[in-house]
């Protein structure tokens, strides 16, 4: 009897056990077909360019003034063209938001900008002294690069002679006018920038008086491109995590 108990005791196992390896199999094939959930990579760090700052620099470059000259009684209207070399020093303030670049810059330029023309054997001369401006500035960032656009106020220092008139005397004069201009800047390190840039300032006709009872007015543009370098203050990249 006890014998029979036994008996039936390890059939009863050998199934539950037998049950219990198939179920196991059965979940390992199972987990074996499971897909694999990955954890997501960590964030990939790139650096962009920050423009935001101060800076300081220098510039050199050339320009070319178109003056006309004209006697205020019809006695003469004559044009010549003033050129030459310009250097000179820049300084400004930029401010980045997303993509955009605002900022402002006052540049000063010692220029040799020089012309003359000749009628009726007289002489009329042109010394551009030097140039000034100051801008507002706004661009469009491509990480390294900023494309961008100035206007503002600009300053020209002329020196004028002529032998038209009898005792005729030299002018100097300092007159002011506006500026547009464009330019391409790169940060090819992560305090220095180089840029080129194109100005246009227009000043006007002024009216000036070479001798006593003679009066003259001088119609004056002035076009410059520069090549200038840059140093900027607490630069450096602008980290961004994604």
């Amino acid at each position: 009897m006890q014998t029979g108990t036994m008996r039936h005791g390890l059939l009863a196992l050998f199934a539950i056990a037998g049950v219990m390896t198939v179920s196991g199999a059965a979940s390992a094939a199972d987990i074996a077909r499971a897909p694999i959930y990955k954890a997501p990579p960590a964030g990939v760090l790139q650096t962009q360019y920050d423009w935001t700052g101060f800076y300081v620099g220098g510039h050199v470059g050339y320009g070319w003034a178109e003056k006309d000259w004209r006697d205020s009684v019809g006695l003469f209207d004559v044009s010549h063209q003033a050129n030459g070399f310009l250097g000179g020093a820049q300084a400004g303030f930029n401010y980045q938001i997303g993509m955009f670049v605002l900022g402002v810059e006052g540049d000063w330029s010692w220029s040799n900008m020089s012309g003359s023309s000749n009628v009726l054997g007289a002489t009329f001369n042109t010394d551009v002294n030097w140039t000034a401006t100051l801008a507002g500035r706004a661009g469009l960032a491509f990480d390294r690069w900023l494309v961008y656009g100035k206007g503002g106020v600009a300053w020209a220092n002329d020196h004028y002679s002529t032998n038209f008139y009898p005792l005729s005397t030299d002018i100097t004069d300092t007159r002011m006018g506006w500026v547009v201009g464009a330019g391409v800047e790169y940060a090819f390190a992560p305090q220095w920038t180089a840029k080129i840039e194109y100005n246009y300032m227009d000043f006007g006709t002024e009216r000036v008086s070479f001798a006593p009872g003679f009066a003259t007015d001088i119609d004056q543009k002035v076009q410059t491109v520069k090549f200038g370098i840059n140093y900027k203050f607490g630069a450096g990249p602008l980290v961004a995590r994604y």
